[in-house]
Protein backbone atom coordinates (compact mmCIF):
# COMPACT_ATOMS: atom_id res chain seq x y z
CA UNK A 1 0.00 0.00 0.00
CA UNK A 2 2.79 2.33 0.84
CA UNK A 3 4.35 1.96 -2.60
CA UNK A 4 0.88 2.37 -4.29
CA UNK A 5 0.43 5.55 -2.45
CA UNK A 6 4.09 6.88 -3.65
CA UNK A 7 3.46 5.63 -7.10
CA UNK A 8 0.05 7.85 -7.14
CA UNK A 9 2.15 10.79 -5.82
CA UNK A 10 4.58 10.98 -8.09
CA UNK A 11 1.88 10.66 -10.95
CA UNK A 12 0.63 14.06 -9.51
CA UNK A 13 4.10 16.00 -10.98
CA UNK A 14 3.37 14.28 -14.62
CA UNK A 15 -0.11 16.72 -16.18
CA UNK A 16 -0.63 14.21 -18.82
CA UNK A 17 -0.66 11.61 -15.68
CA UNK A 18 -4.14 10.96 -15.07
CA UNK A 19 -3.84 7.14 -14.14
CA UNK A 20 -2.08 8.78 -10.89
CA UNK A 21 -4.47 11.75 -9.87
CA UNK A 22 -6.16 11.72 -6.75
CA UNK A 23 -9.99 12.41 -7.18
CA UNK A 24 -12.58 13.21 -4.57
CA UNK A 25 -9.82 14.74 -2.37
CA UNK A 26 -11.17 17.32 0.38
CA UNK A 27 -8.95 19.25 3.43
CA UNK A 28 -11.18 20.69 5.98
CA UNK A 29 -9.86 22.57 8.82
CA UNK A 30 -12.44 23.22 11.72
CA UNK A 31 -12.91 25.00 14.56
CA UNK A 32 -15.94 23.66 16.46
CA UNK A 33 -17.98 23.19 20.03
CA UNK A 34 -20.73 20.60 19.92
CA UNK A 35 -22.33 22.49 23.06
CA UNK A 36 -21.48 25.97 24.79
CA UNK A 37 -23.82 25.29 27.58
CA UNK A 38 -21.36 22.28 29.58
CA UNK A 39 -18.25 21.81 30.63
CA UNK A 40 -15.78 18.59 29.99
CA UNK A 41 -16.37 15.47 32.31
CA UNK A 42 -20.74 16.43 32.41
CA UNK A 43 -22.01 14.47 29.51
CA UNK A 44 -21.53 11.22 27.87
CA UNK A 45 -19.75 10.85 25.34
CA UNK A 46 -17.52 13.71 26.45
CA UNK A 47 -18.20 17.38 25.29
CA UNK A 48 -14.55 18.66 25.37
CA UNK A 49 -15.08 22.71 24.61
CA UNK A 50 -14.13 24.40 21.20
CA UNK A 51 -11.15 24.09 19.70
CA UNK A 52 -9.71 22.82 16.17
CA UNK A 53 -11.16 19.61 15.51
CA UNK A 54 -15.32 18.58 14.85
CA UNK A 55 -16.58 14.86 14.95
CA UNK A 56 -19.58 12.59 14.54
CA UNK A 57 -20.77 14.81 17.58
CA UNK A 58 -20.82 17.97 15.76
CA UNK A 59 -24.09 16.82 13.14
CA UNK A 60 -27.21 16.35 13.72
CA UNK A 61 -29.70 13.34 12.89
CA UNK A 62 -30.79 14.63 9.70
CA UNK A 63 -27.36 15.29 8.59
CA UNK A 64 -25.38 12.67 5.78
CA UNK A 65 -28.68 11.18 5.16
CA UNK A 66 -26.69 9.85 1.57
CA UNK A 67 -23.45 9.38 2.62
CA UNK A 68 -21.29 7.69 5.06
CA UNK A 69 -19.20 10.80 5.86
CA UNK A 70 -19.38 13.29 8.47
CA UNK A 71 -18.47 16.18 5.99
CA UNK A 72 -15.28 17.28 8.40
CA UNK A 73 -13.04 14.18 7.46
CA UNK A 74 -9.51 15.00 5.58
CA UNK A 75 -9.25 12.38 2.85
CA UNK A 76 -8.79 11.78 -0.47
CA UNK A 77 -8.98 8.41 -3.30
CA UNK A 78 -6.37 7.63 -5.16
CA UNK A 79 -7.46 5.68 -8.67
CA UNK A 80 -5.51 4.18 -10.79
CA UNK A 81 -7.53 3.40 -13.34
CA UNK A 82 -7.27 1.91 -16.97
CA UNK A 83 -9.90 1.15 -19.85
CA UNK A 84 -8.62 -0.55 -23.18
CA UNK A 85 -10.35 -2.28 -26.01
CA UNK A 86 -10.23 -5.67 -26.09
CA UNK A 87 -9.16 -8.37 -29.31
CA UNK A 88 -12.61 -9.68 -29.38
CA UNK A 89 -15.31 -7.92 -31.48
CA UNK A 90 -17.89 -6.15 -28.87
CA UNK A 91 -15.98 -6.40 -25.79
CA UNK A 92 -13.96 -4.26 -23.66
CA UNK A 93 -12.05 -4.49 -20.79
CA UNK A 94 -11.40 -1.98 -17.36
CA UNK A 95 -10.05 -2.19 -14.03
CA UNK A 96 -9.03 0.26 -10.89
CA UNK A 97 -7.15 -0.09 -8.11
CA UNK A 98 -9.01 2.20 -5.56
CA UNK A 99 -7.55 3.18 -2.21
CA UNK A 100 -9.06 5.46 0.49
CA UNK A 101 -6.39 7.69 2.30
CA UNK A 102 -8.15 8.69 5.46
CA UNK A 103 -6.58 10.98 8.18
CA UNK A 104 -6.74 10.38 12.13
CA UNK A 105 -6.06 11.94 15.22
CA UNK A 106 -3.17 11.09 15.90
CA UNK A 107 -1.63 12.17 12.80
CA UNK A 108 -1.27 9.17 11.40
CA UNK A 109 -2.86 8.09 7.60
CA UNK A 110 -4.80 5.12 7.18
CA UNK A 111 -5.01 3.57 3.40
CA UNK A 112 -8.32 1.34 2.82
CA UNK A 113 -9.25 -0.72 -0.18
CA UNK A 114 -12.14 1.63 -1.63
CA UNK A 115 -13.90 -1.40 -4.04
CA UNK A 116 -11.29 -1.73 -6.39
CA UNK A 117 -12.59 -3.77 -9.36
CA UNK A 118 -11.74 -5.09 -12.42
CA UNK A 119 -14.90 -4.72 -15.33
CA UNK A 120 -15.26 -6.89 -18.51
CA UNK A 121 -17.87 -5.37 -20.88
CA UNK A 122 -19.71 -6.52 -23.70
CA UNK A 123 -21.71 -4.47 -26.15
CA UNK A 124 -23.84 -6.46 -28.61
CA UNK A 125 -23.90 -4.83 -32.12
CA UNK A 126 -26.94 -2.16 -32.34
CA UNK A 127 -26.92 -1.14 -28.46
CA UNK A 128 -26.69 2.43 -27.25
CA UNK A 129 -23.07 3.89 -26.12
CA UNK A 130 -24.50 3.08 -22.68
CA UNK A 131 -26.41 0.13 -23.15
CA UNK A 132 -23.75 -2.99 -22.47
CA UNK A 133 -23.45 -6.48 -20.47
CA UNK A 134 -21.09 -6.54 -18.19
CA UNK A 135 -19.14 -8.42 -15.31
CA UNK A 136 -17.61 -6.84 -11.98
CA UNK A 137 -15.28 -8.84 -9.86
CA UNK A 138 -14.18 -7.07 -6.44
CA UNK A 139 -10.81 -8.96 -5.41
CA UNK A 140 -10.90 -7.26 -1.38
CA UNK A 141 -13.67 -4.75 -0.79
CA UNK A 142 -17.42 -5.16 -2.06
CA UNK A 143 -18.30 -2.33 -0.03
CA UNK A 144 -20.20 0.17 -2.52
CA UNK A 145 -21.67 -3.12 -4.33
CA UNK A 146 -24.38 -2.36 -1.58
CA UNK A 147 -28.77 -2.93 -1.28
CA UNK A 148 -31.11 -0.30 -0.63
CA UNK A 149 -30.56 3.21 -2.55
CA UNK A 150 -30.06 5.99 0.39
CA UNK A 151 -27.03 5.29 2.10
CA UNK A 152 -28.76 5.46 5.36
CA UNK A 153 -30.90 2.24 4.87
CA UNK A 154 -28.29 0.44 2.29
CA UNK A 155 -27.27 -2.93 3.51
CA UNK A 156 -25.51 -5.92 1.84
CA UNK A 157 -22.14 -4.13 2.37
CA UNK A 158 -19.01 -5.67 3.95
CA UNK A 159 -20.77 -5.47 7.34
CA UNK A 160 -23.72 -8.17 5.64
CA UNK A 161 -21.09 -10.87 7.02
CA UNK A 162 -21.57 -9.68 11.20
CA UNK A 163 -18.39 -8.24 12.10
CA UNK A 164 -18.09 -9.39 15.47
CA UNK A 165 -16.41 -12.96 15.91
CA UNK A 166 -13.77 -14.33 13.93
CA UNK A 167 -12.46 -11.65 10.88
CA UNK A 168 -15.79 -9.53 11.03
CA UNK A 169 -13.75 -7.04 12.56
CA UNK A 170 -10.73 -5.58 11.16
CA UNK A 171 -7.72 -3.89 13.68
CA UNK A 172 -9.19 -0.49 12.23
CA UNK A 173 -12.37 -0.76 13.53
CA UNK A 174 -13.92 -1.38 10.39
CA UNK A 175 -16.07 -4.60 8.87
CA UNK A 176 -13.50 -6.67 7.30
CA UNK A 177 -13.24 -5.92 3.47
CA UNK A 178 -15.75 -8.96 2.21
CA UNK A 179 -14.93 -9.69 -2.21
CA UNK A 180 -17.54 -9.86 -4.52
CA UNK A 181 -18.62 -10.13 -7.78
CA UNK A 182 -21.64 -8.80 -9.94
CA UNK A 183 -23.57 -9.87 -13.09
CA UNK A 184 -25.44 -7.02 -15.16
CA UNK A 185 -27.12 -5.96 -18.01
CA UNK A 186 -28.03 -2.72 -18.80
CA UNK A 187 -30.21 -1.30 -21.69
CA UNK A 188 -31.43 2.39 -22.25
CA UNK A 189 -34.35 1.73 -20.00
CA UNK A 190 -33.89 -1.16 -17.78
CA UNK A 191 -31.51 -2.99 -15.89
CA UNK A 192 -30.77 -6.51 -14.41
CA UNK A 193 -28.24 -7.71 -12.26
CA UNK A 194 -27.36 -10.66 -9.95
CA UNK A 195 -24.38 -10.47 -7.30
CA UNK A 196 -22.62 -13.01 -5.26
CA UNK A 197 -19.89 -12.22 -2.04
CA UNK A 198 -18.51 -14.37 0.12
CA UNK A 199 -16.80 -14.14 3.41
CA UNK A 200 -15.43 -15.81 6.48
CA UNK A 201 -16.48 -16.08 10.14
CA UNK A 202 -15.73 -18.17 12.56
CA UNK A 203 -17.50 -21.42 13.51
CA UNK A 204 -17.69 -21.51 17.59
CA UNK A 205 -18.14 -25.42 17.88
CA UNK A 206 -15.03 -26.20 15.42
CA UNK A 207 -13.18 -23.16 16.54
CA UNK A 208 -11.90 -22.74 12.54
CA UNK A 209 -13.34 -20.22 9.80
CA UNK A 210 -16.07 -21.04 7.88
CA UNK A 211 -16.71 -19.34 4.45
CA UNK A 212 -20.17 -17.55 4.59
CA UNK A 213 -22.40 -16.88 1.09
CA UNK A 214 -24.28 -14.14 0.12
CA UNK A 215 -26.47 -13.41 -2.98
CA UNK A 216 -27.59 -9.75 -4.30
CA UNK A 217 -30.32 -9.67 -7.07
CA UNK A 218 -31.76 -6.56 -8.77
CA UNK A 219 -33.66 -4.66 -11.25
CA UNK A 220 -35.16 -1.67 -12.91
CA UNK A 221 -36.90 0.06 -14.85
CA UNK A 222 -38.02 3.99 -16.47
CA UNK A 223 -41.95 3.48 -16.45
CA UNK A 224 -41.78 6.79 -18.20
CA UNK A 225 -38.28 7.53 -19.67
CA UNK A 226 -36.08 10.68 -17.22
CA UNK A 227 -39.03 11.26 -15.08
CA UNK A 228 -40.38 7.99 -13.12
CA UNK A 229 -38.26 5.04 -12.14
CA UNK A 230 -39.15 1.92 -10.30
CA UNK A 231 -36.55 -0.21 -8.82
CA UNK A 232 -36.18 -3.13 -6.51
CA UNK A 233 -33.37 -5.81 -5.34
CA UNK A 234 -32.90 -8.06 -2.43
CA UNK A 235 -30.48 -10.47 -1.33
CA UNK A 236 -30.09 -13.40 0.91
CA UNK A 237 -27.06 -14.06 3.17
CA UNK A 238 -25.43 -16.62 5.67
CA UNK A 239 -24.19 -14.91 8.88
CA UNK A 240 -22.33 -18.15 10.56
CA UNK A 241 -23.72 -19.25 13.89
CA UNK A 242 -25.04 -18.23 16.91
CA UNK A 243 -21.82 -18.47 19.60
CA UNK A 244 -23.56 -18.57 23.09
CA UNK A 245 -25.39 -21.48 21.53
CA UNK A 246 -22.27 -23.13 20.39
CA UNK A 247 -20.69 -23.03 23.76
CA UNK A 248 -23.80 -25.65 24.19
CA UNK A 249 -23.20 -27.50 21.66
CA UNK A 250 -26.05 -25.76 19.58
CA UNK A 251 -25.28 -25.33 15.90
CA UNK A 252 -27.88 -22.28 14.82
CA UNK A 253 -26.97 -20.81 11.57
CA UNK A 254 -27.93 -17.15 11.35
CA UNK A 255 -29.61 -16.50 7.91
CA UNK A 256 -30.76 -12.80 6.47
CA UNK A 257 -32.86 -12.48 3.65
CA UNK A 258 -34.90 -9.06 2.98
CA UNK A 259 -35.87 -6.70 -0.08
CA UNK A 260 -36.00 -2.77 -0.77
CA UNK A 261 -37.52 -1.27 -3.46
CA UNK A 262 -37.59 2.59 -4.59
CA UNK A 263 -40.26 4.74 -6.91
CA UNK A 264 -38.47 7.68 -7.63
CA UNK A 265 -40.19 10.76 -10.38
CA UNK A 266 -37.27 13.44 -11.04
CA UNK A 267 -37.08 15.99 -13.28
CA UNK A 268 -33.14 15.70 -13.75
CA UNK A 269 -31.06 12.57 -13.72
CA UNK A 270 -30.82 11.14 -10.38
CA UNK A 271 -27.65 9.97 -8.97
CA UNK A 272 -26.81 7.06 -6.72
CA UNK A 273 -24.84 8.14 -3.47
CA UNK A 274 -20.96 8.66 -3.66
CA UNK A 275 -20.95 6.28 -1.56
CA UNK A 276 -22.12 3.49 -3.63
CA UNK A 277 -20.72 4.65 -7.21
CA UNK A 278 -17.21 2.69 -8.28
CA UNK A 279 -14.59 5.43 -8.86
CA UNK A 280 -13.14 5.61 -12.18
CA UNK A 281 -10.38 8.11 -12.58
CA UNK A 282 -11.05 8.20 -17.04
CA UNK A 283 -9.56 11.11 -18.60
CA UNK A 284 -12.18 10.80 -21.62
CA UNK A 285 -14.96 11.50 -18.87
CA UNK A 286 -15.54 14.52 -17.12
CA UNK A 287 -16.65 13.13 -14.26
CA UNK A 288 -16.12 14.55 -10.37
CA UNK A 289 -17.05 12.89 -7.15
CA UNK A 290 -17.24 16.37 -4.84
CA UNK A 291 -18.78 19.22 -7.46
CA UNK A 292 -19.95 22.60 -5.75
CA UNK A 293 -23.75 22.90 -6.40
CA UNK A 294 -24.76 24.53 -10.04
CA UNK A 295 -27.92 26.73 -10.57
CA UNK A 296 -29.03 26.07 -13.73
CA UNK A 297 -32.05 27.99 -13.91
CA UNK A 298 -35.91 27.11 -13.71
CA UNK A 299 -37.97 24.48 -11.74
CA UNK A 300 -36.07 20.73 -11.05
CA UNK A 301 -36.97 18.57 -8.66
CA UNK A 302 -36.26 14.85 -7.40
CA UNK A 303 -39.03 12.58 -5.00
CA UNK A 304 -38.49 9.31 -3.95
CA UNK A 305 -40.15 6.90 -1.60
CA UNK A 306 -37.82 3.63 -0.38
CA UNK A 307 -38.97 0.47 1.71
CA UNK A 308 -36.85 -1.81 2.93
CA UNK A 309 -38.15 -5.37 4.80
CA UNK A 310 -35.39 -7.62 6.12
CA UNK A 311 -35.47 -10.73 8.49
CA UNK A 312 -32.64 -12.90 10.30
CA UNK A 313 -32.91 -15.96 12.43
CA UNK A 314 -32.09 -14.80 16.03
CA UNK A 315 -31.71 -16.59 19.31
CA UNK A 316 -35.24 -16.75 21.44
CA UNK A 317 -34.88 -15.35 24.44
CA UNK A 318 -37.88 -17.04 26.13
CA UNK A 319 -37.22 -20.73 25.25
CA UNK A 320 -34.14 -22.46 25.99
CA UNK A 321 -31.66 -23.53 23.14
CA UNK A 322 -34.44 -22.30 20.38
CA UNK A 323 -34.08 -19.67 17.75
CA UNK A 324 -36.63 -16.90 15.45
CA UNK A 325 -36.96 -15.22 12.77
CA UNK A 326 -36.67 -10.90 14.08
CA UNK A 327 -38.39 -8.66 11.13
CA UNK A 328 -36.76 -5.53 10.09
CA UNK A 329 -38.01 -2.57 8.32
CA UNK A 330 -37.11 1.05 7.19
CA UNK A 331 -39.30 3.58 4.86
CA UNK A 332 -37.50 7.02 3.62
CA UNK A 333 -39.33 9.65 1.70
CA UNK A 334 -37.22 12.48 0.52
CA UNK A 335 -38.01 15.64 -1.72
CA UNK A 336 -35.88 17.62 -3.58
CA UNK A 337 -36.95 21.01 -5.03
CA UNK A 338 -34.54 23.71 -6.82
CA UNK A 339 -36.01 26.96 -8.61
CA UNK A 340 -33.53 29.34 -9.42
CA UNK A 341 -31.13 30.35 -6.84
CA UNK A 342 -33.64 28.80 -3.71
CA UNK A 343 -33.27 25.06 -2.85
CA UNK A 344 -35.85 23.55 -0.47
CA UNK A 345 -35.86 19.66 0.76
CA UNK A 346 -38.07 17.41 3.29
CA UNK A 347 -36.56 14.04 4.35
CA UNK A 348 -38.36 11.57 6.63
CA UNK A 349 -37.19 8.36 7.88
CA UNK A 350 -38.48 5.20 9.89
CA UNK A 351 -36.03 2.34 10.89
CA UNK A 352 -37.20 -0.13 13.44
CA UNK A 353 -34.85 -1.36 16.15
CA UNK A 354 -34.21 -4.80 14.56
CA UNK A 355 -32.92 -2.67 11.31
CA UNK A 356 -30.72 -0.14 13.05
CA UNK A 357 -28.95 -3.06 14.75
CA UNK A 358 -29.34 -5.73 11.74
CA UNK A 359 -25.90 -6.18 10.86
CA UNK A 360 -24.43 -6.69 14.67
CA UNK A 361 -26.87 -8.66 14.76
CA UNK A 362 -29.46 -8.16 17.15
CA UNK A 363 -29.65 -6.69 19.85
CA UNK A 364 -28.09 -8.18 22.48
CA UNK A 365 -26.32 -9.29 19.92
CA UNK A 366 -27.82 -12.62 18.48
CA UNK A 367 -30.89 -12.07 20.08
CA UNK A 368 -34.33 -11.11 19.21
CA UNK A 369 -36.69 -8.81 22.18
CA UNK A 370 -38.21 -10.65 25.03
CA UNK A 371 -41.52 -11.27 25.18
CA UNK A 372 -43.51 -8.68 26.63
CA UNK A 373 -40.48 -5.84 25.42
CA UNK A 374 -42.01 -2.77 24.48
CA UNK A 375 -40.02 -1.57 20.90
CA UNK A 376 -40.54 1.80 19.28
CA UNK A 377 -39.20 2.56 15.61
CA UNK A 378 -36.64 5.37 15.23
CA UNK A 379 -38.72 8.56 13.67
CA UNK A 380 -37.58 11.69 12.46
CA UNK A 381 -38.27 14.19 9.83
CA UNK A 382 -36.95 17.01 8.47
CA UNK A 383 -37.72 20.50 6.03
CA UNK A 384 -35.26 22.81 4.94
CA UNK A 385 -33.51 25.66 2.04
CA UNK A 386 -31.01 27.55 1.39
CA UNK A 387 -30.54 30.88 -0.92
CA UNK A 388 -27.78 31.30 -3.50
CA UNK A 389 -26.23 35.03 -3.83
CA UNK A 390 -24.17 34.52 -7.15
CA UNK A 391 -23.06 37.80 -6.42
CA UNK A 392 -21.31 37.43 -3.32
CA UNK A 393 -20.88 33.64 -4.04
CA UNK A 394 -22.92 32.90 -0.74
CA UNK A 395 -25.34 30.78 0.64
CA UNK A 396 -27.77 30.97 3.71
CA UNK A 397 -29.96 28.22 4.87
CA UNK A 398 -32.03 27.01 7.84
CA UNK A 399 -32.75 23.13 8.76
CA UNK A 400 -35.44 22.33 11.05
CA UNK A 401 -36.65 18.74 12.52
CA UNK A 402 -37.98 16.89 14.76
CA UNK A 403 -37.05 13.09 15.82
CA UNK A 404 -38.60 10.44 18.02
CA UNK A 405 -34.91 8.22 18.97
CA UNK A 406 -36.04 4.36 18.63
CA UNK A 407 -35.68 2.89 22.15
CA UNK A 408 -36.92 -0.63 23.91
CA UNK A 409 -38.56 -1.13 27.11
CA UNK A 410 -37.64 -4.71 28.53
CA UNK A 411 -40.93 -6.05 30.65
CA UNK A 412 -38.74 -5.56 34.08
CA UNK A 413 -35.02 -4.99 34.78
CA UNK A 414 -33.70 -4.95 37.94
CA UNK A 415 -29.73 -4.91 39.46
CA UNK A 416 -27.62 -3.73 42.15
CA UNK A 417 -27.29 -6.45 44.80
CA UNK A 418 -30.03 -6.96 47.42
CA UNK A 419 -30.50 -3.25 48.27
CA UNK A 420 -30.54 -1.85 44.74
CA UNK A 421 -31.10 2.41 45.03
CA UNK A 422 -34.49 3.51 43.24
CA UNK A 423 -32.98 4.43 39.88
CA UNK A 424 -32.03 0.86 39.22
CA UNK A 425 -35.28 -0.87 39.91
CA UNK A 426 -38.26 -1.52 37.78
CA UNK A 427 -39.07 -1.04 34.18
CA UNK A 428 -36.26 1.18 32.12
CA UNK A 429 -36.03 2.30 28.51
CA UNK A 430 -32.77 1.76 26.43
CA UNK A 431 -32.50 4.37 23.68
CA UNK A 432 -31.16 3.54 20.34
CA UNK A 433 -29.94 6.66 18.77
CA UNK A 434 -27.75 4.46 15.98
CA UNK A 435 -25.86 1.31 15.39
CA UNK A 436 -24.45 0.16 19.31
CA UNK A 437 -24.86 3.54 20.18
CA UNK A 438 -27.25 3.73 23.35
CA UNK A 439 -28.47 5.31 26.46
CA UNK A 440 -30.53 4.17 29.58
CA UNK A 441 -33.03 6.21 30.82
CA UNK A 442 -33.59 6.15 34.71
CA UNK A 443 -36.70 4.10 35.56
CA UNK A 444 -40.05 5.43 35.09
CA UNK A 445 -38.71 7.50 32.25
CA UNK A 446 -39.95 7.26 27.90
CA UNK A 447 -38.28 8.82 25.02
CA UNK A 448 -39.20 12.53 24.79
CA UNK A 449 -38.82 13.74 20.85
CA UNK A 450 -35.85 15.92 19.79
CA UNK A 451 -36.38 19.29 18.16
CA UNK A 452 -33.10 20.66 16.14
CA UNK A 453 -32.59 23.65 14.20
CA UNK A 454 -29.67 24.62 12.16
CA UNK A 455 -28.36 28.10 10.72
CA UNK A 456 -25.69 27.65 7.77
CA UNK A 457 -23.63 29.95 5.59
CA UNK A 458 -21.45 29.15 2.98
CA UNK A 459 -18.82 31.63 1.51
CA UNK A 460 -17.08 30.06 -1.96
CA UNK A 461 -13.85 32.14 -2.41
CA UNK A 462 -12.93 29.79 -5.33
CA UNK A 463 -13.73 26.99 -7.82
CA UNK A 464 -12.32 24.99 -4.62
CA UNK A 465 -12.01 26.44 -1.92
CA UNK A 466 -14.98 27.20 0.67
CA UNK A 467 -15.82 28.52 4.16
CA UNK A 468 -18.68 26.76 5.60
CA UNK A 469 -20.18 28.10 9.26
CA UNK A 470 -22.75 26.03 11.16
CA UNK A 471 -25.04 27.07 14.42
CA UNK A 472 -27.18 24.33 15.77
CA UNK A 473 -29.37 24.25 19.00
CA UNK A 474 -31.00 21.04 19.77
CA UNK A 475 -33.47 20.25 22.96
CA UNK A 476 -32.92 16.75 23.61
CA UNK A 477 -34.12 15.71 26.88
CA UNK A 478 -32.78 12.14 26.62
CA UNK A 479 -29.53 12.52 27.04
CA UNK A 480 -27.72 10.57 29.86
CA UNK A 481 -24.76 10.05 32.02
CA UNK A 482 -24.14 8.29 34.90
CA UNK A 483 -23.01 10.62 38.45
CA UNK A 484 -21.89 8.85 41.93
CA UNK A 485 -24.08 9.44 44.56
CA UNK A 486 -23.21 10.70 48.38
CA UNK A 487 -22.71 6.81 48.54
CA UNK A 488 -20.32 6.55 45.76
CA UNK A 489 -23.17 4.63 44.03
CA UNK A 490 -23.10 5.30 40.20
CA UNK A 491 -26.55 6.21 39.08
CA UNK A 492 -27.99 7.50 35.73
CA UNK A 493 -28.97 11.32 35.69
CA UNK A 494 -30.31 13.32 32.96
CA UNK A 495 -28.01 16.16 31.32
CA UNK A 496 -28.46 19.10 30.04
CA UNK A 497 -30.87 19.06 27.43
CA UNK A 498 -30.15 22.56 26.03
CA UNK A 499 -27.31 21.92 23.11
CA UNK A 500 -25.89 25.00 21.46
CA UNK A 501 -22.96 24.63 18.81
CA UNK A 502 -21.34 25.83 16.47
CA UNK A 503 -18.75 24.25 13.44
CA UNK A 504 -16.42 26.75 11.21
CA UNK A 505 -14.83 24.88 8.84
CA UNK A 506 -12.30 26.06 5.97
CA UNK A 507 -12.62 23.51 2.93
CA UNK A 508 -10.27 22.98 -0.21
CA UNK A 509 -12.06 20.59 -2.39
CA UNK A 510 -10.19 19.49 -5.62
Amino acid sequence: MRFIAATALLGLTSTTAFAGDFIDTRIAFAFSDSNVFVKPGQTTPNEPGAGFGAAKQNTQFYDNFNTRSTGFETLSNISLYKRSPSFFEGFDAEAALNVLVSDTSSGAIQLFDNSSFVKLNYKPAGWGAKEEVSFTGFPVSSDRFRLGYAWKVSWAGDSAFTYNQGTGLSSTGRPAAVPGAKFSVTRDRWYVFAGLKTGLLLNNLLNVQERQYGLLYGAGIDLVPNQLRLEANGGWFQRGIVPSLAQQGIRAPVTALGGSAQLSFFSDAILPSIDLRLYKNDPDITQRFFQPEKYNGGLTYQLSLEGSYLGQTLVDPDRFGATKNQPAGAIALQARFKYDFWRFYGIGLMRTVSFIQFDVPGFPPFTDFSAGSVVRPELWGAVGGDKYFPNQHLTIGLVFGVQNPASITPPKLDSGGNNPPPAFTGQRTVVIRDVNLTAILPAGYDVIPIVSVKATFKLDISEYFAVLGEVFYNHDPNRVTFLDSEASISQPSFEQAHQLGFNLVALARF
